[in-house]
């Protein structure tokens, strides 16, 4: 973090730690991973919460459409530059909310992140029998020597930046992706239904859900758009299917308010 904690521009009244949020990217995430974040946080009363400073720069460049043409604008600065204000206020932790621009981030930062990314893959694997999983092997019985599959459901940017292929495998995971219809059905939903402010039935959300997973032993949801269908979907999400903003929270409060 630049600066010495006796530097932070936040004042003393603001309890420690700190969490910073970068979000906008796009703004109804935002809003669904703090919602997520107040409902799960263990409080009674409003002093209990995390406090949290909040940056919607929902004018950051399009993380997937950078990825796909390097003549479009640079999303880099706007995301270096929200981190680095983050850790001169005085930010202990950062979240971004956003999983298409861990893509672009270098590996020394102002600000220590807790990885979207990282956080997800595990949390995938751990549903699909993996590595810290119920039962050591995939859904699909006892072989314990057989790799866990987890379809991965994304942009196309964070697809084909390979963050979450390169996380999952990491964490023993074999990576299962959408053929080309079904990778085109979630960009729709993405762009044409949660950015652009129109509805997706909940139905219409776990059906296309339910169509991609083929013989997978779990599922990730590695868009924060697709994390706000998910919040909605509440309990008829399926346990297998894992939504890694929910992932985030869940860490993030294991972080910042320690059993």
């Amino acid at each position: 973090m630049s600066g010495g904690r006796d530097e932070r521009l936040l004042p003393d009244t603001w309890r420690r730690p700190v969490l910073g949020v970068l979000g906008g990217m796009g703004p109804a995430a935002t809003v669904t991973f703090l919602d997520a974040l107040v409902r799960a946080t263990p409080a009674a009363r409003d002093q209990d919460h995390i406090d949290t400073v909040v940056l919607g720069h929902a004018t950051t460049p399009d993380r997937t459409a950078r990825l796909q043409d390097d003549t479009t604008a640079d999303p880099v600065p706007y995301l270096m530059g929200d981190l680095e204000l983050l850790g001169r206020l005085g930010a202990d932790l950062a979240v971004i909310v956003c999983n298409t621009a861990h893509a672009f981030l270098p590996a020394d930062l102002p600000v220590p992140l807790l990885s979207l990314i990282e956080v997800g893959a595990r949390g995938a694997v751990r549903a699909a029998g993996g590595p810290g999983g119920a039962d050591g092997a995939g859904a699909g019985g006892g072989d314990a020597a057989r790799r866990p599959r987890v379809m991965l459901l994304a942009t196309d940017g964070t697809r084909g930046s390979g963050l979450y292929q390169r996380a999952l495998e990491a964490a023993g995971a074999q990576v299962l992706l959408p053929e080309a219809a079904g990778q085109a059905e979630v960009m729709a939903v993405i762009y044409q239904g949660v950015k652009a402010g129109v509805e997706v039935p909940t139905g219409d959300f776990l059906d296309l859900v339910g169509r991609l997973r083929g013989d997978a032993d779990a599922v990730l949801l590695g868009c924060t758009e697709l994390s706000v269908l998910a919040d909605q979907a509440g309990d008829g999400l399926p346990y297998d299917v894992v939504d890694a903003q929910a992932a985030l929270v869940t860490e993030v409060l294991a972080t910042l308010i320690p059993s």
